[in-house]
């Protein structure tokens, strides 16, 4: 999102370029309601997305905000990011503090002969009069969400209060507020000592040209701190990954934590502090500090620079203007999950435990990065890790640890690769194998001879479903008589967001919301209307769909205002049987071997998930993002 004078100028140039859209389609575009929900809109009454578009808000269906930004992108209005606008401190002698507090507004500078002011309802004209009055300038308005620009306004008020706008000090009680927007990543004293490191920093960075404040700030005392208390507070707060973003010019550094699968903002550094962060990270991963045109790949083990035990994995990718971003991956030792925490239907717990019990046979956990393939797998070993098994994982890298497994970190630099690893690995007298995960065609054909002569293996593959992975075994040239032979089962999975326990509200659904549910739940598959609603209320625990409840996001302290606390698993589980062998055998096309495994009771990620809106742990929205 903009974030800079010149950024807006041109990105208002390119909106005269695009296409003119209506308001379903802002809406489609911004995510804020789905297509389904807009075409039974539209079927319900075409003038509700043209005239009459404030009753969406009535209707509780958008916010007023979400309503206002869609009809900001009607109007080919820009979109600002204000928290971290560079805003000169001249715009306040236009348009006065106290007028931009009272018509809600925040003024980000004169340009082409417009002076921009960024509102929450950009296409206001009466607000855009008044503004050219209080001016005396043409105004053009932009968009920002009402809490940004009400946080911004905050800002304002206490540089104005401590009458130095231009010092050093100043920058970081300016982004006082951007540092922890939400407020969730630690006490107020946290947010002290952070703001005391920013400053240290900025203080030792020389006045010199960027490559000599680089150079004498990204070991300097304030750098050092900042890095480890940034590290630190994404290990406490649960973050998977820290992700910084530079820009050029004047413009702020934003970073950011990933969490339960979002990103959030953290932290705003001033841009004489971008190259000696990314320096800091490049020294502790040992990585080229010069080298700035090729990416670069890395680990940090935190320990050694007086952290807490944790290792990040570290990648560094050249961006425009010689500026560099840099991801770190954290991938702090964890303990074993036990299957029962995974959040799978009892059906599932029980035919995972009854693949890891089995004394041969492979078993494949597939699904995106980051779905939580590596937790299945090791929590089906946490439940056969016994003293009668010899257990041997191989791993890049080893993310959680179990006492009794004979653990391999995998390096390819030394030809330790997943191959060579199964090879050593049958020599060793393993009972279980665990691969982590599957590349090639030499990896797939050890696994699969381990797994024939007595061996119970298991691994991961990138794949989307459960179907397509017996396929893209296949197209890596495994035999298919072999792999139906080997084959237990596959475990397709995707993670999505809990419902807060706390906030989350119950609404009961009408007969056309259940007709609905039950029509979204049998596309792409073959069951009948009735099996389709008898597995449903099951799910639900009830006999009939008039005592089915939707629970919806809401947001209270407890998740920080989201609406959500934590993740849950959605899971397809795929069990060889032997009418799947024959069609493995077959060379069978997915949809087949996906129709018959759903007529012998698999339940498809999308089945999963829908199952999980009606037992009230997660919503439509969430469900959606994990089967679409």
């Amino acid at each position: 999102m903009v974030q800079a004078l010149p950024q807006l100028i041109a990105a208002q140039h390119a909106q005269y370029r695009l296409p003119v859209v209506g308001l379903r389609e802002a809406l489609a575009q911004l995510r804020i309601l789905d297509e389904e929900t807009l075409e039974d809109l539209v079927a319900e009454d075409p003038d509700l997305l043209r005239s009459r578009s404030p009753e969406l808000v009535n209707r509780m269906l958008l916010t007023d905000d979400e309503l206002h930004r869609a009809l900001a992108r009607v109007a080919g209005v820009v979109e600002v990011e204000v928290l971290g606008f560079e805003v000169e401190p001249k715009v306040f002698d236009v348009l006065p503090l106290r007028v931009a507090h009272g018509l809600h507004v925040v003024p980000l500078g004169m340009a082409e002969d417009h002076f921009y002011v960024a509102s929450c309802t950009p296409t206001s004209d009466g607000l855009q009069r008044e503004l050219c009055s209080h001016t005396a300038h043409t105004v053009r308005l932009v968009w920002a969400s009402r809490e940004a620009i009400e946080r911004r306004l905050e800002v304002q008020d206490r540089v104005a209060q401590a009458g130095h706008a231009h010092s050093p000090s100043a920058i970081v009680d300016e982004m006082r507020n951007h540092y922890m927007p939400h407020k969730n990543m630690g006490a107020a004293d946290e947010q002290l000592v952070l703001e005391d490191l920013v400053m240290q920093a900025m203080v030792e960075v020389g006045g010199g040209s960027e490559a000599e404040e680089e150079a004498s700030t990204s070991e300097s005392a304030g750098m050092v701190r900042l890095v480890n208390q940034m590290i630190a507070e994404a290990q406490r707060g649960h973050a998977s990954d820290i992700h910084i973003e530079t820009n050029a010019g004047e413009a702020l550094t934003a970073i950011r934590f990933r969490k339960d699968g979002e990103l959030e903002p953290y932290l705003w550094l001033p841009p004489k502090l971008r190259a000696p962060l990314v320096s800091r990270i490049k020294i502790m991963a040992r990585l080229d500090i010069a080298e700035r045109r090729r990416p670069q790949d890395g680990k940090i083990d935190f320990s050694e620079f007086g952290g807490k035990a944790l290792e990040l994995r570290v990648a560094v990718m050249p961006t425009h203007s010689g500026l560099e971003d840099v991801v770190l991956r954290l991938l702090e030792s964890a303990k074993p999950l036990p299957l029962a925490k995974l959040g799978l239907q009892p059906r599932d717990l029980e035919t995972i435990a009854e693949f890891s019990q089995r004394s041969f046979g492979m078993v494949l956990a597939v699904g995106p990065t980051g779905s939580g393939k590596t937790t299945t797998l090791h929590s089906m070993l946490a439940g056969v890790n016994t003293s009668e098994h010899k257990i041997w994982t191989a791993e890049d890298p080893i993310e959680i640890t179990q006492p009794g497994l004979r653990q391999v970190q995998v390096n390819a630099k030394i030809g330790l690769t997943f191959a060579s690893a199964m090879r050593g690995f049958l020599r060793a007298d393993p009972d279980i194998i665990m691969i982590g995960e599957i590349r090639d065609a030499e990896t797939a054909k050890i696994a699969i001879e381990a797994s024939l002569t007595g061996h119970l293996v298991l691994s991961t593959l990138h794949t989307n479903n459960a179907s397509e992975s017996v396929v893209r075994l296949l197209d890596l040239g495994m035999d298919p008589m072999n792999f139906a032979d080997s084959l237990l089962g596959l475990v397709a999975q995707r993670l999505m967001r809990k419902l807060c326990p706390v906030c989350a509200t119950r609404h009961a659904l009408d007969a056309d919301g259940w007709q609905a549910l039950v029509e979204e739940y049998r596309e792409g598959c073959s069951l009948s209307p009735q099996e389709a609603e008898d597995r449903l209320l099951t799910a639900a625990g009830v006999d009939s769909p008039e005592q089915i409840y939707t629970r919806h996001a809401l947001g209270c302290d407890h998740c920080k205002g989201k609406g959500y606390k934590g993740r849950i698993g959605v899971y397809e589980i795929l069990q060889n049987s032997r009418a799947i062998k024959q069609l493995i055998q077959n060379r069978a096309r997915p949809s087949e071997i996906f129709d018959t495994a759903v007529s012998e009771g698999m339940r498809s990620l999308r089945h999963d998930a829908l199952e999980k809106v009606v037992q009230g742990l997660t919503d439509m929205k969430q469900a959606r993002g994990a089967y679409r």
